[in-house]
């Protein structure tokens, strides 16, 4: 069993402050999880705190955005929760907004003023209750849609969830080898179809910027694990590539390392 960092999980409304969560973490070898916060209930941003307040150094915080909203009041609530100790925010651009609008450059500033992350949703979003009435799209929910702020805020580290998403998943490939702040997970669906198709472009990749992350594989930690091993060593991936992707690429964007 791996020593494991998830950068890739969130609340539920059946566990919202995450205890049979880090029960199944422990079971698994998952040392650590970023929670990311979203729209839905029981996985919104109070939810996210709860958990990480009940499970220092073990469960790490991002701050779901939607930035339809104010600037302002964006910017608001970014301080808020970086002076709560969150980690990260956690954006949807499937909502119709492009990150590269240079309305948004304070924004961006303020994330980077505050020492933190930024995890994308890429490609498709799924249907539910809460989404029903919104103008849901995948056309913005691509790395590219990205690059301005990546460029210009050095000390914002970037996370393309889901690898970019299936379709804009070279625009990943792209980012990750010329910006040494952009990074991406393997998340399913896409993050998990793009490496299992072994698309073009992806042998070639610095894997200090590829990193595991689960979308809650609960109990599906083990057969994970075991399915990303045999398939990135069978594409060529050494061990310390394995290590980097299973737990050394999160902890050093974490800061664990030096905690």
């Amino acid at each position: 069993m791996r020593k494991k960092i998830d950068i890739h999980t969130h609340a539920t409304l059946q566990d919202p402050g995450m205890d049979k969560y880090l029960a199944v973490m422990d079971k698994h070898g998952v040392e650590a999880a970023l929670v990311h916060g979203s729209m839905i209930e029981g996985r919104q941003n109070e939810e996210v705190l709860c958990a990480v307040k009940a499970h220092p150094n073990r469960l790490y915080g991002s701050v779901y955005v939607d930035l339809l909203k104010p600037v302002p009041e964006c910017i608001e609530l970014v301080k808020r929760h970086a002076d709560e100790g969150f980690k990260s925010v956690k954006l949807f651009p499937n909502f119709g907004y492009d990150a590269n609008d240079e309305k948004y450059e304070p924004f961006w500033q303020v994330v980077e003023d505050m020492n933190l992350m930024c995890l994308i949703h890429c490609g498709w979003l799924g249907h539910s209750k809460e989404r029903a009435h919104l103008h849901i799209q995948s056309l913005t929910a691509t790395p590219f849609h990205f690059e301005v702020p990546a460029r210009r805020h050095e000390g914002i580290n970037f996370i393309f969830a889901h690898f970019g998403g299936g379709a804009s998943y070279l625009e990943t490939v792209t980012l990750l080898s010329r910006l040494p702040n952009c990074h991406a997970d393997t998340c399913p669906g896409w993050g998990w179809w793009v490496w299992a198709h072994r698309m073009p472009g992806l042998e070639g990749l610095d894997f200090s910027h590829v990193l595991y992350g689960t979308d809650n594989a609960g109990d599906g930690y083990e057969r994970d694990e075991h399915w990303w091993t045999m398939h990135l060593t069978s594409m060529g991936r050494t061990k310390d590539d394995l290590d980097l992707y299973f737990y050394g690429n999160a902890a050093r964007l974490l800061g664990i390392d030096s905690e």
